[in-house]
């Protein structure tokens, strides 16, 4: 304990709050990311800058606190607070990641205070005594598991109770078979896997250089589906393609495919790192392959060969009916939305609402 505290006393405190010394820290932010037990896509300096480019605001004020050790960066909070332009002018603390507008949230999931192994949880008192001193009115963070750093951290700094909103869904694959699956599960595989040799369907992981040939059919049948419901789909909205298309560019992606004639019809979508395949999105051929389960298929088929730890499914609905067949896993996951300015927050939904009923 003794020494874990002459540890803690050496940590330089830092607050970050324009984009170049962010950029400038990038190789030491990868590093630390890397270090990290809760690695994760989202945490990444590819993917949190690339939302920067695409969706920050001029209200937006970057407040993203990092810590080092003789000169190594050890802990990061990788945050911002959101200033709305009306009166009563509140304050929102967000990750970096999230908070853009609902319609076009591209859903960064297990943000976290990044922490290398050479310090321990003590590190968030440091932490808590920075966040604590902003001046903020609400704080919200969202999709993050129940025993990460950043739920300890608001708890203490706020006196915030939690309670599990939702679950993520993995696959841990050295726990997992087929033969572990439910009967009915498995004999609608296996009807797919006939209905799909009859018409000499083969499954793939897609080559990188057919990435994008795969990826434009993906959102045409993405897009169909979601049309269909007279919804609008996630790829309708441009900052939203603009944002993966850049993320691509430097980061690393996976793509799954059921193809019949060199035509694909089914494609999964993942990130990954060192551990961990996350499935992001999908689409398949609705019209002429509607009775193939090919969602199914084709999730079967990439849990059973990838060569990742966990296959990760995800933040979803504390009941997901199509997820709980697939063999999974579950870990219970939060939204936090925890009100400081009592008297600000009660304001400014007051007058969202009489603007509401005047327009």
């Amino acid at each position: 304990m003794t020494l874990i505290k002459k540890v803690e006393h050496k940590i330089t405190w830092q607050l970050i709050d324009n984009i170049d010394e962010l950029i400038a820290i990038e190789p030491q932010w990868q590093l630390l990311v890397e270090q990290s037990s809760y690695l994760s896509p989202f945490s990444s300096p590819q993917w949190i800058l690339t939302w920067y480019k695409i969706y920050w605001q001029k209200n937006w004020q970057l407040s993203t606190f990092v810590g080092y050790i003789d000169n190594e960066l050890v802990v990061m909070l990788p945050c911002y607070i959101q200033h709305s332009p009306k009166w009563p002018y509140l304050k929102l603390i967000y990750p970096l990641g999230q908070g853009e507008p609902e319609e076009k949230e591209i859903s960064s999931e297990y943000c976290d205070v990044i922490v290398s192994p050479k310090v321990t949880e003590i590190t968030l008192v440091g932490l808590q005594e920075k966040l604590m001193a902003l001046n903020i009115d609400q704080v919200r963070w969202n999709a993050t598991v129940q025993n990460s750093y950043i739920k300890k951290l608001l708890e203490k700094s706020f006196g915030y109770e939690t309670r599990s909103t939702h679950t993520r869904y993995y696959v841990e694959r050295s726990k997992w078979s087929l033969e572990s699956l439910s009967k009915n599960t498995r004999s609608r595989y296996k009807r797919s896997i006939n209905q799909l040799n009859k018409i000499d369907a083969t499954f793939h992981w897609v080559e990188p250089k057919d990435y994008e040939q795969y990826i434009t059919l993906l959102i045409k049948y993405h897009q169909k589906l979601w049309n269909s419901r007279n919804k609008d789909g996630a790829f309708s909205h441009a900052s939203f393609k603009d944002f993966h298309e850049q993320y691509r560019v430097q980061s690393s992606i996976k793509i799954s495919a059921i193809t019949v004639n060199e035509t694909p019809i089914a494609i999964n979508y993942y990130f990954d790192d060192q551990t961990t395949l996350y499935f992001y999105q999908s689409g398949w051929d609705s019209e002429q392959y509607s009775n193939f389960s090919l969602g199914l298929s084709l999730h079967l088929w990439s849990i059973e060969n990838c060569h990742y730890k966990y296959y990760d499914f995800m933040m979803g609905e504390m009941k997901d009916s199509y997820k709980e067949k697939l063999g999974v896993q579950q870990q219970p996951m939060i939204n936090m939305n925890i009100t400081i300015n009592r008297k600000r927050v009660f304001i400014h939904k007051l007058m969202h609402k009489i603007m509401s009923f005047i327009q």
